[in-house]
């Protein structure tokens, strides 16, 4: 029987009803917001002093605010006051530096700056040793920085178990060591095995030998052994998917019973899913709570909904969520719609690293191909295809890998993406060139160019733009209705390598990028060609900060890479903020000019 209850009430308008669903989604049941944090923040070495150092009077090691380096002179560094960076600097009698945190099983992390030359050596225990050494543009570390750049050292340590008497029954080692992101050949052996127990030190100490460098940014990761367990662990299983988990309260489940294991092989293919259980939480902290899921997937602790994957069916998205936990005991739930056999639960914790809460066998994992390298031999190499920017894909790429010289045959070649949309360079990379297993396999569905080296990403914007003024803002992409330049593509040099030109607003540009002198890097020389009364302007470098170097040059992006031998056919270069951003442009103020700078990094 339907009612006929009348009201006066006008209709509900479009726009109300869209901002009445809005209201709902805001005030669903979640807990708290969803994060886009991916992992747990580190504990940090403060570098305000050398309190956090168990070296009193220590002359060799003092506190900076900047420090500049020229790459060319060896020794070089200088620095001005402040805070943040740690200086070594020799002496007569020069003192290690260690420090006042103890590690076990540790996740460390830093950033250092070479001069010229300089080396230096990270201890763990006063045994395990790294010797980092100037390995730029070496076979031997190829992810390795130019001297003067900051560089970051990634150190996966596993602390030796000990018996009562101090002796390693599980030795120690160095799990994992990355070098801007790349695999780091540690040359250096344990300095001392076996010490007694009473004179072990579990400290951190760096060791400076002839020349100066820079550290700073030290944190840290310290692990043991308490996990979180799971137990009393129950399961239903329902016909049936469905989108809205209180669904299942009005159903009656085909089948239930226990289960030791969280997995999606509990359940059925095509069934919904319940399993709730105690989770017992280790210590009192912040728990960060990670959800990959090939269906609808909900997360419940404490009675409160966690995480909510929106009922993707993407096996590879993750759903984050941190919540702050006390030791104790606590009831949870998982619901899954088992579209696609995939339900995975991880967690990271206060001195916890990563761990599953499901089996590896409740994981689906992606297609896997083995590495397929295109290789670079007498001639340079052009692919296009798709690439990784700042973890979202660039779909308008071309890569370029470029031998090195003949005067350089020694040393490896310098490759670089091409962003073919914007028309500039997106990233650049020494030494071998890409993995193309994605793009070449089966049906290569992803088109993923994978850089065999350290990328350095470069600004994702046009090289050429027209502004009103030298103030204002820089856009994302060409200023043209459809976000493409015209008459634009690339031809081919006698010697293989692409010329990129195209056309804004009656400036023309051509854009040619080769192997700089002595393979130190890149060389670019860009030509245009504009009509009286232009506002065109070049954009040579952006970062977050950028400073000028000896001879006219620029350290780029808190001196990631440098920008050197720049040719501007007499027009200055203007250093401006844009955005939060440091930028370099280049106005166009002649019928025709040519720029020509050298990338280093």
């Amino acid at each position: 029987m339907v009612s006929e209850y009348k009201t006066s009430m006008m209709p509900i308008p479009i726009f109300a009803k869209k901002l009445l669903s809005a209201f709902l989604i805001l005030y669903a049941p979640l807990a708290f917001a969803q994060s886009d944090m991916q992992s747990l923040p580190f504990d940090t070495v403060r570098l305000d002093n050398l309190e956090q150092f168990g070296s009193p009077g220590n002359q060799t090691w003092h506190i900076a605010g900047n420090v500049s380096a020229d790459r060319k002179q060896t020794g070089n560094l200088a620095e001005t006051k402040g805070r943040g960076i740690l200086v070594y600097k020799p002496l007569k009698q020069n003192r290690p530096l260690t420090s006042k945190a103890k590690f076990g099983n540790a996740d460390i992390e830093l950033d250092f700056l070479l001069s010229k030359g300089a080396s230096f050596q990270i201890l763990l225990h006063d045994r395990y040793g790294i010797k980092i050494t100037n390995d730029w543009m070496t076979e031997v570390n190829p992810g390795a920085k130019a001297p003067g750049l900051w560089q970051h050292l990634t150190i996966h340590f596993q602390a030796p178990v000990l018996d009562k008497n101090g002796r390693e029954t599980q030795l120690a080692g160095f799990k994992k060591i990355l070098l801007n992101g790349q695999k780091f050949v540690n040359e250096t052996e344990k300095q001392h095995i076996n010490t007694p127990k009473q004179s072990l030190n579990q400290s951190l100490t760096f060791i400076g030998n002839e020349l100066p460098f820079a550290i700073r940014n030290i944190r840290y990761k310290t692990y043991d052994e308490d996990l979180i367990r799971i137990s009393d662990t129950k399961f239903k299983v329902y016909q049936g998917l469905h989108k809205n988990p209180d669904t299942l309260a009005s159903l009656q489940h085909k089948r239930t019973g226990t289960t030791d294991t969280l997995s999606h092989l509990v359940g059925d293919r095509k069934s919904q899913l319940a399993m709730e259980g105690i989770m017992d939480i280790p210590r009192d902290g912040d728990y960060l709570f990670k959800m990959i899921a090939g269906g609808g997937a909900w997360f419940y602790l404490d009675g409160k909904r966690i995480i909510d994957n929106k009922g993707t069916r993407d096996f590879e998205r993750a759903f984050y969520a941190k919540y702050p936990l006390k030791k104790g005991k606590y009831p949870f739930k998982i619901i899954y719609s088992n579209s696609d056999e995939c339900l995975v639960l991880h967690y990271e914790g206060p001195q916890i690293p990563w761990q599953s809460l499901t089996t590896p066998a409740s994981m689906r994992v992606s297609e896997r191909f083995e590495p397929l390298e295109y290789e670079v031999r007498n001639k340079p190499a052009i692919q296009r295809g798709f690439m990784m920017y700042r973890n979202e894909i660039n779909p308008y790429t071309a890569s370029v890998g470029i031998p090195a010289s003949t005067s350089a045959k020694e040393k490896s070649g310098n490759n670089y993406a091409y962003d073919m949309k914007r028309y500039n360079v997106l990233a650049a990379w020494h030494g071998r060139f890409i993995d193309v297993s994605n793009m070449w396999t089966e049906r290569g569905e992803k088109q993923l160019e994978i850089p065999l080296g350290a990328k350095l990403e470069l600004a994702q914007k046009p090289l050429l733009a027209s502004l009103i003024s030298s103030e204002a803002p820089w856009p994302d992409s060409a200023q043209t209705a459809e976000g493409v330049f015209t008459n634009r593509g690339y031809k081919l040099t006698n010697n293989g390598l692409p010329i990129y030109f195209y056309t804004l607003n009656g400036t023309t540009v051509e854009d040619l990028i080769h192997i700089g002198n002595d393979n130190a890097g890149l060389t670019r020389e860009i030509k245009t060609a504009s009509k009286p009364g232009t506002t065109a302007y070049i954009l040579l470098a952006e970062g977050s900060v950028i400073e000028q170097t000896n001879g006219g040059g620029y350290a780029v992006d808190d001196k990631s890479y440098y920008i050197e031998n720049l040719e501007t056919g007499g027009v200055k270069p203007i250093l401006r903020r844009d955005d939060g951003r440091q930028q370099v442009i280049l106005p166009v103020q002649k019928d025709t000019l040519t720029i020509k700078y050298d990338i280093i990094w």
